[in-house]
């Protein structure tokens, strides 16, 4: 879950999909996945369509989106 201070709380246009590069303006399904790593205080954000990242993803592993 991001930080108060994250990017991802006020980043204003959706990314590019990181699986297909193609727009998620219009997308039901898009997530925004954030990485970081111990002791490294940078994080990469990725955003992309749920479907397109479900198909990379290894067996037993899934992303749901659910509308609130």
């Amino acid at each position: 879950m991001p930080n108060a201070t994250s990017p991802a709380n006020t980043m204003l246009q959706r990314l590019l999909c990181c699986v297909c590069g193609q727009s998620t303006d219009d997308a039901g399904d898009y997530v925004l996945l954030g990485i970081s790593t111990p002791g490294v205080p940078t994080e990469q954000w990725l955003g992309a369509h749920a479907e397109h990242l479900n198909s990379l993803l290894a067996s037993g592993f899934s992303i749901e989106v659910h509308k609130m």
